[in-house]
């Protein structure tokens, strides 16, 4: 039987939606579902350069680029993946 209700729902399976998931996981909120038409990153997640900006306009998205790029140098610690996620600086 399917489950009918969740604590929260995330409409699309690409790098902001997977992401908000493993957030919301890693802080104790399990019971969610991500919907994704196809398949994860199929739409332009999964066709991006994979690029990192660091030139912003705002000192926010300054701020918010610096603390992602120290993810990222840190990302197989950060998520328990066991390989490298492969960060070419």
């Amino acid at each position: 039987m399917s489950k009918k209700s969740y604590d929260y729902i995330i409409i699309g399976g690409g790098i902001m939606g997977t992401s908000l998931a493993f957030e919301l996981a890693r802080r104790g909120r399990t019971d969610g579902l991500v919907i994704e038409r196809d398949y994860l990153a199929a739409g332009a997640t999964g066709r991006c350069a994979a690029g990192i900006r660091q030139q912003w306009g705002s000192l926010l998205n300054a701020q918010l680029a610096v603390e992602s790029t120290e993810i990222f140098e840190h990302l197989e610690e950060y998520t328990g993946y066991e390989h490298s996620c492969g960060l070419d600086q």
